[in-house]
């Protein structure tokens, strides 16, 4: 999850699209209570763990993702617009499920308030309520600290779904303000900031290459950066997965933060230059998952290496996790060549 960025509340600028037709100022003004007080709660989450531990990320995630599935759903009171009425998944635009109660109550930690809880088991304690069973309830902020936090939510909670929700979880309110590209993402320090040294170092470069091609990234569901190539408008031409948990990874492999994934889809102009990559890139390559005519109807990458023919699946093979110098230096030449064979 990237870092919180930092924002005054000169920097505001809101692009008039977003306003919704209401009063600019109150706009700018909903939008930074809302920015301070997503702020507040990751700061408080990473301040309540003991000394020397990894950054709860999940924890955090889950807690914003209950605030941005009521700002997404849930529909104001009446016209002040200082509370929401949630009775359950109404948008069709955001495609998750409300997570467990636990997280949803833990919102009152931070200021937020409950009323009118309708519930279908009146014998379950709140906070451990199958999300199913909580018919509907009415949402408010109380702290005092922020104004219009409501309002902001809600103006915050629209925006992130016309663009991507993933910018919620860190209040990254920039995805609204003038000028902010169609592909918003944040700037990649805040992005691999937790990485360790080696990791991030492979991050950087491989971000830097694939800039230098022209590629457009953008910042999706919180964890992954898109890559899309000019030459194809349609398909990831990378993607690099950050998490502080890769949920794809083994227990014993969770102190890897990152994975690459390369769209190699003209490999077999190119196979020779496996011959020159580590063995572990090698070994991705020729043992990711085959295509046997998924679903997706996606015609499978072929190619053939040291006389034996392969057709891999696009959608689920070349996911990397080698990271030293000589690997980096590998992965930058078979962009540089499936580039080239576009």
């Amino acid at each position: 999850m990237p870092l919180v960025p930092e924002i005054e509340f000169d920097d505001i600028v809101i692009a008039e699209e977003h306003t919704g037709g209401h009063e600019y100022e109150r706009c700018k003004a909903a939008l930074w209570g809302i920015y301070n007080v997503i702020k507040k709660i990751v700061k408080s989450s990473s301040d309540t763990l003991p000394p020397n531990t990894n950054y709860n990320f999940e924890n955090i995630r889950k807690t914003l993702e209950c605030l941005l599935m009521i700002g997404v759903n849930a529909k104001f009171e009446n016209a002040s617009m200082a509370s929401l009425v949630y009775g359950g998944k109404a948008s069709e635009k955001y495609k998750r499920g409300m997570p467990a109660a636990q997280y949803l109550f833990q919102l009152e930690n931070y200021g937020f308030a409950f009323a009118d809880i309708l519930s279908l088991r009146n014998d379950v304690p709140r906070h451990k309520l199958p999300i199913k069973d909580i018919a509907q309830f009415t949402f408010s902020y109380s702290a005092g600290d922020f104004s219009d936090v409501m309002f902001g939510l809600k103006l915050f909670a629209d925006v992130c779904m016309k663009k991507n929700g993933a910018y919620f979880y860190t209040g990254d309110i920039r995805v609204a303000f003038t000028n902010a590209p169609k592909l918003y993402s944040p700037p990649v320090d805040e992005v691999f900031w937790f990485l360790p040294d080696e990791q991030k170092r492979a991050a950087l470069f491989i971000h830097d290459k694939l800039e230098d091609m022209g590629c457009v990234r953008s910042f999706e569901s919180g964890y992954m950066l898109k890559y899309m190539h000019h030459k194809n408008k349609k398909l990831p031409f990378a993607t690099i997965y950050v998490s502080d948990q890769m949920y794809f990874l083994p227990e014993s492999e969770r102190h890897i933060k990152i994975a690459f994934k390369f769209n190699f889809r003209n490999i077999g102009s190119y196979v020779e230059y496996l011959d020159d990559c580590t063995d572990a890139i090698r070994q991705t390559i020729l043992q990711s998952a085959d295509c046997y005519g998924c679903k997706k109807a996606c015609g499978g990458i072929p190619f053939k290496f040291i006389g034996k023919n392969y057709s891999k699946c696009p959608f689920s093979a070349f996911r990397f996790l080698d990271f030293s110098e000589q690997a980096t230096e590998n992965y930058v030449r078979l962009l540089e060549l499936e580039n080239n064979a576009m």
